[in-house]
């Protein structure tokens, strides 16, 4: 999934991971039927949001293990 900026993947992140919105850890892939999720696939998918705002951000060294310049 890509996300226009940081507002937008604020937003699904919040969405995805609200107990209240989201209360059995469903997601839907590439637009298909909605499944349940393991832990795993949530934390993928919580980790590709994250590392889209940090390239946002210009801060890809945080998930690249590399040194800021």
């Amino acid at each position: 999934m890509e996300f226009e900026n940081v507002r937008e993947a604020l937003k699904f992140l919040l969405e995805y991971n609200d107990t209240t919105l989201n209360p059995d850890l469903k997601s839907r892939v590439h637009g298909g039927n909605w499944e349940s999720c393991t832990v795993n696939e949530v934390q993928a998918t919580n980790y590709g949001a994250l590392a889209q705002v940090a390239d946002m951000f210009g801060m890809s060294d945080l998930y690249l293990n590399e040194q800021p310049a």
